[in-house]
């Protein structure tokens, strides 16, 4: 309500992008089946990124992720852990992303017209463009650099009797000499309906915002996603699971250029993933993302390690644009007993 009423009475701006930190940078298992587990609790600490609701104790109660995105260019890095008091469980998990030696090619043009000379006032002086017969400096090539730290920390509790998942996030950004600030909130939705899985998300309620040096306020409004999850276990004399899952993301804001179903500035996204599962300790996963791009990965589990890799192939940026994502689950417990000196 606040971040509405900074935006209609002062100098704010709804704006597409903004948050989108916290969907992208998330564990190798979620990437890797398209980022389509709304309904499908993976039993880690970054689930609950994924839904709030999903807060379960897990053994591996320490995850360390890195990504790498567009040739090494853009690196992130997710941390999370569990908290557990005799009252109640929280899912912590740190986010940072950053971009080194951006090009900022702005004051490189001797914008003097056709003539090449300053101050005569010719055609094509002073018009911001390249004209024939201008050229850049590249004395004034400078770089820049972009950096974003994020934390979601989520948890249950019951409103009017029913069990939400509420997920705080913060976001700090820094883009250069300007910085921001931002809060924002999550509530998530998970029931069984017979064997399968349902689950419900409001991203941004009623709407997150970053609040600019400059004093602008960057608002961002709020999407639903919701998901399904099945398990088929035909072959579970094989030992064999297979988990099926869909998600459809709907937004208000336009957000995807590439969106399958558009109606004005309503858009539909849908993922999907499936993941197969020998002996509860290898899996194969494959999928697609809500912007169309094929994901997969593979998973291999100890009693107290676990290590995940994704592979998300991006269709709009080539092969430049390809990410690679790992994993590392550990017990805290199992750390500390060989950290202990006997």
């Amino acid at each position: 309500m606040i971040i509405n009423l900074s935006i209609v009475m002062g100098d704010g701006v709804w704006v597409k992008y903004g948050w989108e930190l916290f969907d992208y940078v998330v564990d190798a298992r979620s990437a890797s089946l398209g980022n389509a587990g709304t309904a499908y609790n993976l039993g880690s600490i970054q689930s609950s990124m994924v839904n709030p609701s999903f807060i379960s104790y897990t053994g591996n109660n320490i995850s360390m992720t890195h990504q790498s995105r567009f040739a090494g260019m853009v690196n992130s890095d997710l941390f999370g852990m569990q908290l557990k008091s005799k009252s109640r469980t929280i899912n912590l998990n740190i986010l940072y992303q950053g971009i080194s030696n951006i090009p900022d090619t702005r004051a490189m043009l001797l914008d003097w017209g056709q003539d090449g000379q300053f101050g005569t006032n010719d055609i094509g002086e002073g018009n911001g463009i390249v004209d024939e017969g201008e050229r850049l400096d590249k004395q004034k090539l400078r770089y820049f650099n972009q950096h974003q730290f994020g934390m979601h920390g989520a948890f249950i509790t019951k409103i009017m009797g029913v069990p939400l998942g509420i997920g705080f996030k913060m976001l700090s950004y820094s883009l250069s000499d300007h910085y921001a600030l931002g809060v924002g909130i999550d509530i998530g939705y998970n029931t069984m309906i017979k064997r399968s899985s349902l689950g419900i998300v409001i991203r941004n309620f009623p709407a997150s915002g970053l609040i600019w040096d400059s004093g602008t306020v960057e608002g961002t409004r709020p999407s639903v996603s919701i998901g399904l999850h099945h398990p088929i276990d035909y072959f579970e004399r094989s030992s064999v699971l297979i988990n099926t899952i869909i998600k459809l993301e709907t937004s208000l804001s336009n957000v995807n250029v590439d969106s399958q179903i558009r109606y004005g500035s309503l858009s539909i996204d849908p993922a999907y993933g499936i993941e197969i599962i020998y002996k509860q300790n290898t899996m194969i996963r494959i999928g697609k993302n809500s912007v169309n791009d094929n994901t997969g990965g593979v998973g291999l589990r100890w009693e107290n390690i676990g290590v995940d890799y994704a592979f998300i192939n991006s269709i709009n940026s080539g092969a430049i644009g390809n990410h690679h994502l790992i994993s590392l689950n550990l017990s805290s417990d199992w750390i500390i007993s060989k950290l202990s000196i006997k």
